[in-house]
């Protein structure tokens, strides 16, 4: 890698800051530093007496020149290496190859308009590519709320009006499933954290919408107990009370059977004033007089989600 000192610029080496306020001056998530620092070296922290390690501004300046050439597209491990004025001429040459109307792109439209384009023409590794680029860039709640929520959103409405075939359904979900699940593993449970128990009652096998609960709930510091799709209503009831669960979030679709209502009369029978219930979903709203009546919370979307998890 180059010499600090040669590619500082104008910005001091002097080490200073701690890889949370790095974190916040970059944008990047200190997994993401750590990362481009260990696999990558892409900058050379030094440490202090105590061993931590200290970044000066020379390191954060570098690791937002990265930041964007990984925006523009560049693989970290292209770019990582290169001089910090190189990593200027990348910046300058894109902004330079677009017009003025293209730069104004919403940047998560653009990310999800460059994942649908690859799958549509079945470039697997183009879409695993970008779906990662955005998980890179974004800290998980800003990735799940404007990227991988709207982003399942469209494709669900392609495949309904049959402008996605079911093979590219398929490749789609399950590049953005590897991807939840990655991100989950970052955020190990605490065992005297509130826990969260997420599920659909059974004969809902849409699961999307809990596992997009269970990742933005763990980052928020709870006890995710995920059970998954399609679980018979006495299966929940026994996990909510064993794991002495806060809340239940259930998520309710699609479902393939008439049995719903039913099923979820028995959550809340089994339930009753064991925790609370929050149920969301595009059909959570035809079940409105149980909800009203077992006195659960009926979610909007993911920002309502996350505004209760927070509180």
């Amino acid at each position: 890698m180059p010499d600090q000192e040669k590619i500082s610029g104008n910005y001091s080496a002097t080490p200073k800051y701690r890889i949370g306020a790095v974190s916040r001056l970059t944008g990047l998530s200190a997994d993401v530093v750590r990362v481009w620092e260990r696999r990558y070296e892409a900058i050379r922290p030094q440490r202090s007496e105590g061993g931590s390690r200290l970044y000066s501004d020379a390191d954060v300046s570098r690791l937002r020149k990265l930041r964007q050439a990984v925006e523009l597209g560049h693989a970290i491990g292209q770019v990582a290496r290169l001089p910090d004025a190189e990593l200027e001429n990348l910046a300058v040459k894109h902004h330079a190859a677009f017009s003025a109307s293209e730069s104004a792109v919403d940047p998560f439209e653009a990310t999800r308009r460059r994942f649908i384009n690859a799958i549509q023409r079945m470039d697997v590794v183009a879409a695993d590519d970008e779906i990662n680029r955005a998980a890179t860039l974004h800290p998980p709640r800003t990735l799940v709320k404007h990227i991988v929520g709207p982003l399942l959103a469209e494709i669900g409405e392609r495949w309904s009006h049959r402008e996605m075939g079911i093979a590219q359904e398929h490749v789609a979900t399950n590049l953005i499933r590897n991807l939840l699940s990655s991100l989950f593993r970052l955020y190990p449970p605490d065992e005297t954290a509130e826990a969260i128990v997420l599920a659909t009652p059974a004969g809902e096998r849409h699961e999307f919408g809990i596992l997009l609960g269970a990742l933005m709930a763990a980052t928020r510091g709870w006890r995710v107990v995920y059970l998954g799709a399609d679980l018979p209503a006495a299966e929940i009831v026994h996990t909510v009370k064993t794991v002495k669960a806060k809340v239940l979030a259930l998520s309710v679709v699609a479902s393939q059977n008439n049995h719903t209502g039913d099923e979820l009369r028995l959550i809340a029978d089994g339930i009753a004033n064991s925790a609370r219930v929050w149920i969301g979903g595009g059909e959570a709203a035809r079940y409105r007089d149980l909800i009203e009546q077992s006195n659960w919370i009926l979610l909007l979307d993911l920002e309502d989600l996350d505004d209760r998890l927070r509180r």
